[in-house]
């Protein structure tokens, strides 16, 4: 089966991240080829080897409409209808055990759009970190890009890209489905965050960056301070060991990655935030009662 997975990654400087590398080294083991979509240009030579030994091409493309727009643009450089199964996955997760488990699912899944995770926000949809297009949905999929080409406004790209795909191909009677169920949630928070200690003990083999880079926007603490959530890299870390058989990640190299950890006094600040909102809730809990 011919199949090609498109992999958007954002990285600084000319060296390719170690968990970069770690991912296409096992992406390679499950796609009959592999492309590397990247705005860097000038990567180092032992990079550029590495990639020649992987067998794994690289495509320089200007940063813009997010990883839908290097999506889009791999699928006008591709002949798209010759694959079996197209993969779409970005850098925004960090792999720290084998594809196997979950490619064997894959295989023997019947959704005509697969993925790690769904979401109800908006309509349901998998969320895209993680996408794969069976042949059955790859026509419809080339027809919806080419005709909602590259946004460079992320809201749009959410509506139409993140979650108008999957609701674009159940309009056309095929089906989505995922890796891994929300244990039954279904509210106003990220299922993703809200999930995270379901979705690691049920097997998922990868967890977002900016968890283990504290790489947190600041608009986003706010809302995970309400949805009670922690953000000890340690706990994850502990996590992962407790629930992983043959991981394949050295937590030690990962530490190289790291362009900037959150600020010792931000932390504070989120841990009093969560303070004060399980007090809150605790009063209006007890008033009501």
């Amino acid at each position: 089966m011919q199949s090609v997975c498109f992999f958007a990654s954002y990285f600084t400087g000319n060296s390719l991240p170690y968990y970069i590398t770690l991912y296409l080294k096992e992406l390679n083991k499950h796609f009959t080829k592999v492309v590397l979509l990247s705005s860097q240009s000038n990567l180092q030579d032992s990079d550029l080897q590495f990639l020649k030994a992987e067998n794994i091409q690289l495509m320089i493309e200007k940063n813009e409409g997010f990883d839908f727009g290097l999506w889009y643009k791999a699928f006008q450089q591709f002949d798209i209808s010759s694959f079996e199964q197209v993969a779409l996955v970005n850098d925004s997760c960090i792999l720290f055990k084998p594809l196997n488990e979950f490619m064997n699912w894959s295989c023997t899944n019947k959704a005509d759009l697969q993925g790690m995770t769904l979401s109800d926000s908006i309509a349901p949809h998998v969320q895209s970190y993680f996408l794969i297009l069976q042949r059955s949905a790859i026509k419809h999929a080339v027809i919806y890009f080419k005709e909602h080409k590259i946004l460079a406004n992320i809201s749009d790209v959410i509506k139409t890209y993140e979650v108008g795909l999957s609701t674009y191909l159940i309009s056309k009677g095929l089906k989505i489905d995922s890796y891994v169920d929300n244990n039954g949630y279904s509210g106003e928070y990220s299922p993703y965050y809200h999930c995270i200690d379901y979705h690691i003990a049920k097997g998922i083999p990868l967890i977002k960056k900016k968890i283990l880079f504290e790489s947190y926007r600041k608009d986003e603490l706010f809302t995970l301070a309400r949805m009670n959530f922690n953000i000890s890299v340690a706990y994850y870390i502990n996590l992962i060991k407790m629930n992983s058989k043959n991981l394949i990640i050295d937590f030690n190299k990962l530490d190289a990655d790291k362009s900037e950890i959150l600020p010792w006094l931000a932390k504070i600040k989120y841990q009093l935030s969560v303070a004060g909102i399980n007090t809150v809730r605790h009063f209006r809990k007890r008033k009501y009662c």
